[in-house]
């Protein structure tokens, strides 16, 4: 149980529109034994901020606003949570000093002693990115990081020791990232009414599509991007689902639907929508859905892409060089859309995981909720297959969900991605 002052300041870990599911961290008696330091946690959820299993909480919280984890100079500091870059400086912490704002009314935390910063001002950091080194800087009398946690907008300042007991290995205990709460972006194959025919493994699409729409309403999704959506499909979600979402494509008449895009009405407005060609099975190509969408909140746009790239299955055959094509013509497309300075976001049924995702996310193009940025290739350490949700731009993400309650109540044969998510200002 979070200790009562520190609850109140910065609130429970929830999200805006109830999701009815629990995250994927260490929680209960588990939280509890094992020492904040050596928890495992994934991205996004909150990260011990020293690399390696000897650094040390000193608890020194009273002395000064912060607390000191003794470590090696040669350790990495990681940021605890998104958010973004001040780099500057003080007498006490030293040269260095990193601050992770998530919002500036919510949470900041502070990184000193440092003995390099390896991010600049202005940068977007995700949970557990490298941001400097232990160091013996500032009025530090051993290598180690001074860590320090504020909240409403710096005026408070909290027991970093407690927040990093209660929060390491759960998502982030604020509604707040980049000054929004943001908004829900899911990925979900609907599994196509032409492999349900009365009879089958699966409920026909007529008893699924109702039961999906409600799935989504249970998730808080804002934004879906859909594949296997075929028309019967289309028209039973939005007999059901009514003025609550927007769609494109706009029209199912003499229009592939299998791949589409819906937003909630209430949360994100259209701005303009398109779709380019990507090779599917034996090379022919489809059409995947583009939108350009504003989000209500903030006010900031961004991009979202939904593909489908096709797997190698019978009748069909190896389709990975199809597959390889469809990768390079979309990682293409993204960086076609990121000159703009907006946010792209990627959802879909990719078919591949390693060999999808690497092409994807090198250079630092694009981040799943669940991975860091990299130059080369960063694998998620776990929850993830062929669905995905990708980011790329000035974007981040501050709860993730890999599920697959819809393959148990026999919806789909699929999970459902989900990702509380944030654009950030250009």
């Amino acid at each position: 149980m979070m200790g009562s002052r520190l609850g109140r300041i910065l609130g429970a870990a929830v999200v805006a529109g109830s999701i009815a599911v629990p995250a994927l961290v260490v929680t209960g008696a588990d939280a509890t034994i094992v020492p904040a330091s050596r928890r495992t946690s994934y991205a996004p959820n909150v990260i011990f901020p020293v690399a390696g299993g000897r650094a040390v909480d000193q608890r020194t919280f009273g002395k000064r606003p912060g607390t000191e984890i003794k470590a090696s100079c040669t350790n990495v500091v990681r940021a605890a949570h998104p958010g973004t870059a001040v780099v500057t400086s003080s007498r006490t912490a030293g040269p260095n000093l990193v601050r992770i704002v998530a919002s500036r009314r919510s949470l900041t935390t502070s990184y000193g002693y440092m003995r390099a910063a390896t991010v600049k001002t202005g940068q977007l950091v995700q949970a557990g990115q490298p941001i400097g080194y232990v160091g013996h800087l500032g009025i530090a009398k051993s290598c180690s990081l001074y860590f320090a946690v504020t909240s409403a907008y710096g005026t408070r300042t909290l027991n970093p020791s407690k927040f990093l007991d209660t929060y390491v290995g759960k998502p982030m205990p604020t509604r707040w990232l980049f000054d929004n709460t943001g908004f829900v972006l899911a990925s979900f194959n609907t599994l196509g009414a032409s492999h349900t025919p009365a009879g089958s493994r699966y409920p026909t699409y007529a008893w699924r599509t109702p039961r999906q729409v409600a799935l989504l309403g249970t998730y808080g999704v804002d934004v879906v991007g859909l594949q296997e959506f075929q028309k019967p499909q289309r028209a039973s979600f939005l007999a059901t689902a009514g003025s609550t979402y927007g769609i494109f494509p706009a029209t199912a008449y003499k229009t592939d639907t299998e791949n589409s895009i819906i937003w909630r009405n209430s949360t994100m407005e259209l701005v303009s929508a398109t779709t380019f060609d990507v090779p599917y099975f034996d090379g022919h190509p489809r059409k995947m859905p583009i939108v350009l969408l504003r989000h209500r909140q903030s006010g900031r746009e961004a991009y979202f892409i939904n593909v489908h790239n096709p797997a190698s299955v019978a009748p069909w055959g190896n389709q990975t060089q199809w597959r390889q094509k469809a990768i390079a013509i979309e990682r293409a497309k993204i960086v076609e859309l990121r000159a703009s300075g907006k946010a792209v976001f990627l959802t879909g049924d990719l078919n591949d995981r390693a060999p999808a995702f690497c092409p994807l996310t090198q250079g630092k193009l694009m981040l799943a909720p669940n991975s860091i940025p990299s130059m080369t290739c960063s694998m998620p350490a776990k929850n993830y297959g062929i669905d995905w949700v990708l980011a790329a731009g000035p974007a981040r993400f501050s709860q993730y969900g890999y599920d697959w309650t819809p393959k148990t109540q026999r919806l789909t044969d699929h999970p459902i991605v989900w990702a509380r998510t944030h654009i950030a200002a250009q």
